[in-house]
């Protein structure tokens, strides 16, 4: 069973699920959402929902030029040294 078909069987299952059921789903996505799949580079924890917001900030600052080259952060980290 593929993706596609696995989503679909679980939307019909959704579809004839009592309450009790829905909330032992809900807390499943809540906790899975809410576990620890990464950490920022301070060693900060990060959940599913904020690495994927870190991505898409990561992706945001490509797209709009907000981003240095090698070679300037090279020279920047050479001035840290100086401080």
């Amino acid at each position: 069973m593929g993706l596609p078909e696995l989503k679909d069987k679980i939307r019909h299952q959704l579809d004839l699920a009592d309450e009790r059921l829905l909330r032992i789903v809900s807390s499943v996505f809540d906790n899975y959402l809410n576990e620890v799949v990464s950490y920022d580079a301070q060693g900060n924890p990060l959940t599913l929902s904020e690495y994927n917001n870190k991505v898409e900030e990561g992706l945001n600052d490509v797209k709009y030029n907000r981003i240095i080259s090698k070679e300037d952060l090279s020279k920047e980290m050479q001035d840290w040294d100086n401080e």
